[in-house]
């Protein structure tokens, strides 16, 4: 199977250039992590993550995995940061309150030192892409592969934030790219290596169990009919080493949650999925079988898959449904990725079928190889009602990214001179995209309308995760203001931060100034907090006559500040009056 030779991962100019690139990545990650407020999932992640590095417990939330949460707690051991209080809640967000209520002074920084352990993981991630890049493209494509990693303003809202979707995606990439050596050369040393990082990626995210049956496909893709990888051990060896590297992943798994709960049986749980529910119709044997899972995986699982079978308010370009929508997915690439690298993606598309554009490295089983987790993950999510953001499908960002960048080989400006204008053009563009900085969660390409017009395409934390509240703070501040009429869409206590706040009324305007997060001007459900210790649930557009007026200002591009005046309050009346008549 031609790939480039790695003499070029001994080249000093490959690794001064791959440093560079990562480190202006790190510092530019490092400027958002401390100028944003900690956001919708944060508030408990690194909590619940600290919890269980104290405790040795995971039963605090199982919703997750435990690993992440606990590697950005890390740097927690090492500083007088309080867990708070311990026992278990019924909302997750409750961590957060007891959390930031034992560390009033401290815990910006300590959220702060979570994100920088984020940072760490997508730089690795960077140089894993960077690695497997030039050993199937060569460097060139290396280097376009890690910048465009680098500047992408999806990398970057998702690296500074205290989830799991960085690492889901970083582990996606790390175990094809063990699993292709394995394809290529499958020896113990790598059956061994696949079968740890694939348990690790197993104690990343639930959505790692697909890459079960991903790594099935890779291997027959890299070895069907391929005259270019030798022949090796007999098809009883290799079925050994398949089955010693999935018990080692189950190893891992089960070690990450200390054995808590492995033997467990069937008949010792109270199922919620619908599909797990089916496991109580086995016979009555089978279910007092002592299961290889750790409790806390199973459970959370299920949980998982309990939440996801419930019905869930989703918005794609200004409409609400429950059922969710086939396209959700597709369009979110097309609002949310910037320009220049959909051209490079489309041109690497067009490269497969066109041999004018082919570079003669052109493999169809590395592509297919790269393709397979984009359209799985894509096919998959599109068929579900959960559809609350882009980063559900962040394990597709690197295999992206690799796919494009290998376009830099096509470029001959003596043969296709404006094929490889654009794409130089492109790659200049890239970085362009971080004009909204440090606002890279809520970016919005052209064709969307940029964070603005963003609102009307979608919601959530393709947008507004709460990320500015610290400006309405600072906005009361400059303004003198005392109080103001907040409905926040993150899980912050806007009181910690020295916010004096009450609860907008619902369903009319009322005179007032009022700081209004984007999803609720646009008509999300959700929880909201009163300003006076509760907090209860608001219907879809319980919030969005705010759309009838015009924000004084964009508090980052997350919140809107509106000043309502009697006049503005009576217009709206009126104009409410006529709709009612008109119907």
């Amino acid at each position: 199977m031609p790939v480039a030779e790695n003499k070029n991962l001994n080249d000093k100019k490959f690794w001064l250039i791959v440093v560079l690139l990562l480190t202006v990545h790190a510092a530019i990650a490092f400027d958002v992590s401390r100028k944003l407020t900690v956001t919708h999932d944060e508030y408990w992640h690194l909590p619940v993550g600290y919890l269980a590095l104290r405790t040795g417990r995971f039963d605090f939330d199982t919703l997750n995995p435990p690993l992440i949460r606990i590697w950005a707690a890390l740097p927690l051991l090492f500083t007088s940061a309080q867990t708070g209080e311990i026992e278990n809640f019924k909302d997750p967000g409750e961590y957060g309150n007891h959390f930031t209520e034992a560390n009033p002074e401290s815990y910006e920084f300590y959220y702060l030192l979570g994100r920088c352990m984020m940072i760490l993981l997508s730089v690795a991630t960077g140089l894993l892409l960077a690695i497997w890049a030039c050993e199937l493209f060569g460097d060139k494509t290396a280097y376009l592969a890690l910048f465009l990693w680098a500047f992408s303003p999806t990398v970057l809202s998702q690296a500074t934030l205290v989830t799991q979707d960085l690492a889901i995606a970083g582990f996606f990439l790390l175990t094809f790219y063990i699993g292709w050596h394995f394809a290529k050369s499958p020896g113990w040393k790598w059956a061994v290596i696949l079968g740890v990082v694939l348990g690790l990626a197993q104690l990343t995210k639930f959505t790692a169990i697909l890459l079960v049956p991903l790594l099935i496909a890779q291997w027959w893709i890299v070895r069907f009919r391929n005259k270019e990888v030798v022949a090796i051990d007999s098809a009883k060896m290799i079925t050994q080493k398949w089955v010693v590297l999935f018990l080692i992943s189950l190893f891992v798994l089960n070690a990450g949650y200390l054995f808590q709960g492995t033997f467990d049986s069937i008949n010792s749980y109270s199922f919620q999925s619908p599909e797990l529910k089916r496991l109580h119709e086995l016979p009555e044997w089978l279910q007092s079988v002592p299961l290889l899972i750790p409790r806390d995986y199973l459970t959370g699982f299920d949980l998982q898959r309990y939440i996801m079978s419930q019905v869930h308010p989703c918005y794609l370009n200004d409409q609400w449904n429950v059922t969710g929508y086939r396209s959700y997915y597709l369009m979110a690439l097309l609002y949310k990725i910037p320009h220049p690298i959909q051209f490079l993606i489309g041109i690497a598309i067009a490269g497969l079928h066109l041999p004018s554009l082919r570079n003669g490295k052109q493999n169809g089983r590395i592509y297919s190889v790269l393709l397979m987790p984009v359209l799985a993950m894509l096919l998959i999510a599109s068929l579900s009602k959960n559809q609350l953001g882009l980063r559900y499908v962040s394990p597709i960002m690197p295999f992206l990214f690799l796919f494009a960048a290998q376009t830099v080989d096509t470029i001959n400006l003596k043969s296709h001179r404006i094929v490889s204008g654009l794409i130089l053009l492109s790659v200049c563009l890239t970085p362009f995209s971080l004009r909204f900085h440090p606002g890279h969660l809520a970016y919005f390409n052209e064709l969307a309308g940029g964070p603005v017009g963003g609102r009307y395409h979608l919601l959530d934390s393709n947008l507004d995760w709460g990320q500015d509240l610290y400006q309405v703070r600072d906005y009361m501040k400059e303004h003198r203001l005392s109080e103001i009429g907040l409905v926040y869409f993150g899980t912050m206590r806007p009181e910690i931060m020295g916010i004096n706040y009450h609860l907008p009324p619902e369903g009319h305007p009322e005179p007032g100034v009022y700081a209004v997060s984007v999803n609720f001007v646009q008509g999300r459900p959700h929880v909201v907090r009163d300003g006076k210790g509760g907090s209860h649930s608001t219907d879809i557009g319980a919030f969005s006559y705010f759309r009838f007026f015009e924000p004084k200002k964009h508090l980052g591009q997350s919140i809107d500040l509106y000043e309502l005046s009697p006049a503005d309050v009576a217009k709206w009346n009126r104009a409410y009056q006529q709709a009612m008549q008109g119907n």
